[in-house]
């Protein structure tokens, strides 16, 4: 019991001198590393070209879908690459002398995915391997009707 005694006393000295901020003043966070558009050199057609990709990559779901599955890298640092993607992509499209310099990148990037994916091929990897389709035939039917008839017998012969 003293020994509790005394180790809620320490505590409470401690509290007191952390709580206490005008003493000991926090360290203040300085920004380092910031991005605007007045520092952000202008986006060269490599850059362009790259995000128009991953931006429709990003906004179809089946090449999403087959990018996300065969990427080695993990699915939350692709999805946040991806997205971030498709954010930057319309401030491209908008910016003309880009598109006049460049090409519209954005339609050569939406039918170039076309081609590949029909080719099996999404950015680098390619899709063979992954499933191709969802079954819905009498197998499903099958399945439906037996867990049915089970929940239903559970539910009718528990009282």
């Amino acid at each position: 019991m003293q020994l509790f005694a005394s180790l809620l006393v320490l505590l409470s000295v401690f509290q007191l001198a952390v709580a206490a901020p005008e003493k000991y003043p926090a360290a203040e966070l300085v920004v380092r590393q910031a991005t605007t558009a007045a520092t952000t050199p202008t986006t060269t057609c490599f850059e362009y070209s790259t995000i128009a990709n991953m931006s429709v990559i990003g906004t179809n779901s089946s090449y999403r879908s087959a990018f996300l599955q065969k990427s080695p890298v993990g699915t939350i640092i692709n999805a946040r690459m991806l997205n971030a993607a498709m954010l930057k992509l319309p401030a491209l499209t908008a910016n003309a002398a880009l598109n006049t310099q460049c090409g519209n990148l954005t339609t050569v990037a939406t039918t170039e995915a076309a081609n590949n994916f029909t080719a099996g091929i999404v950015a680098q990897f390619t899709t063979a391997g992954l499933p191709v389709g969802i079954k819905n035939g009498l197998e499903v039917i099958i399945s439906v009707l037996a867990s049915c008839v089970i929940m239903s017998g559970v539910w009718i012969f528990s009282s």
